[in-house]
């Protein structure tokens, strides 16, 4: 059950204790360039999905240097840091998570991954291409910086170190469900949790979406068998690949002519499809696997009635038998910033990056396993722009097309300047926190 936190109306004017950031900027100086050192190398030797063995164990060593009592191997390659304040106040946590994408780079940065590895049965490149190297290596960073002040931090600080958050291995379980399966929030008890994501906006800016921020998220399977034959008797046999291309181009039509999406955003998107081995034989079998994005979970059920109805009138029409599966993997709830945790916290994030916080009034239909952390406590997840000075500009909307390369790209790119922000701003909301609260 999901607790609630009631703010005071004295959040709206608050008067912040800085004792925890007044060394804040000096310290900068030279712990950023660790920052940027631990990202590119976490950058250039990636790892996917409940396989960050290498990363969990560059982690681990600095936190242990840094005196931080750690538990590790949770869901498991995930850590957990406790760092102790000097005085009395809550548990406050915050997560990075840590795997890379299946996806090859095309940076061409000097530190750039030339890492491969078997994915689904293929070989593919590892890249992290969604920006979990910069989330890691700015979390290393507030715990040193936390570590060396922990004099002046009122409660504690849990820092989570988070395995799979782009989906585990069917099968295997991991991320953020199963690191709270394994107890984590049972036997630390954080009462609040902030988390950040890179992307591709201005640089230095913070965007923050109050209530409902990111959507649920499904994946789904459709299997196709038909009957083999020879590429020169089509008639021979029954083609699945004939039946992909109408399942394909009718489930472009469930967002755009068969559901109402004005006031509910929803995506449907195909991200893989296999078929054949030969260019003169008709296979028996194809497949087709992709995403949903939703906010309301009756319209992501309606999504789900249409596409098994689509796949039965496409079987019927072409002779194939078709199979659909969702949730495959798993299924993220939507990720909720908590509407008076924002509104208190705000003040802070403006301080961490004055003159570049965008509060935003869009959701976004990304999604993010830091979504069942927030079902059990009240949570605040922001964005951080990493663009070079100067690119994007025009909006800081998530997801808008640009010239910039988002996330899960071949040339997402993460600009090091903007990585004081992101430890400026955890830094100021564990100041800030416990002052507010106790009011």
């Amino acid at each position: 059950m999901k607790k609630i936190l009631l703010f005071s109306i004295s959040f709206l004017f608050p008067v912040i204790n800085a004792d925890l950031k007044l060394n804040l900027d000096n310290e900068l100086d030279l712990l950023i360039p660790k920052v940027i050192e631990w990202r590119h190398d976490i950058h250039e030797h990636p790892e996917l999905s409940n396989r960050e063995f290498r990363t969990a164990k560059k982690i681990e060593d600095h936190l242990r240097s840094l005196g931080i009592e750690i538990e590790t191997k949770i869901a498991y390659t995930g850590i957990v840091g406790m760092i102790e304040g000097g005085s009395p106040g809550p548990t406050m946590a915050l997560r990075a998570d840590m795997d890379a994408l299946p996806v090859e780079e095309k940076t061409g940065l000097p530190f750039a991954s030339k890492v491969r590895t078997t994915y689904l049965g293929n070989d593919v490149g590892v890249m992290h291409a969604c920006g979990h190297d910069a989330h890691v290596a700015i979390l290393m960073g507030v715990a040193e910086y936390l570590a060396k002040n922990k004099s002046d931090i009122k409660g504690k600080v849990m820092l989570i170190f988070q395995p799979a958050e782009e989906g585990p291995p069917e099968g295997e379980g991991g991320g953020a469900k199963m690191m709270l399966e394994e107890g984590i929030f049972e036997k630390y008890n954080p009462e609040v949790i902030f988390g950040l994501h890179v992307t591709n906006i201005p640089n230095g800016v913070l965007s923050v979406k109050s209530g409902p921020a990111m959507a649920a998220a499904s994946a789904y399977r459709i299997k196709i068998k038909g009957v083999q034959a020879h590429g020169s008797t089509p008639w021979s046999g029954i083609d699945p690949i004939m039946a992909t291309a109408e399942l394909i181009e009718a489930l472009n039509t469930i967002v755009s002519r068969r559901i109402n999406i004005i006031n509910n955003p929803a995506v449907i998107s195909v991200g893989i499809v296999e078929a054949g081995t030969r260019n003169n034989i008709i296979p028996e079998d194809s497949l087709i696997m992709g995403t949903i994005r939703t906010f309301d979970p009756v319209l992501r059920k309606q999504i789900y009635a249409e596409i098994e109805q689509i796949a039965e009138g496409v079987a019927l029409g072409t002779g194939t038998d078709i199979t659909v599966e969702f949730d495959v993997g798993g299924f993220y709830p939507v990720t909720y910033n908590e509407p008076s945790l924002v509104e208190a916290m705000i003040p802070s994030l403006e301080e961490a990056s004055p003159n570049k916080l965008y509060e935003s009034n869009t959701p976004v239909t990304g999604a993010e396993d830091f979504s069942y952390f927030v079902e059990e406590i009240p949570g605040l997840y922001f964005w951080l722009g990493v663009n070079k000075p100067g690119e994007g500009l025009d909006s800081a909307n998530f997801g808008e097309r640009t010239n910039v390369p988002g996330n899960h790209s071949p040339y997402f790119y993460v600009d090091d300047s903007a990585l004081d922000e992101g430890v400026r701003a955890f830094v100021n909301l564990i100041n800030d926190y416990p002052i507010k609260y106790n009011n």
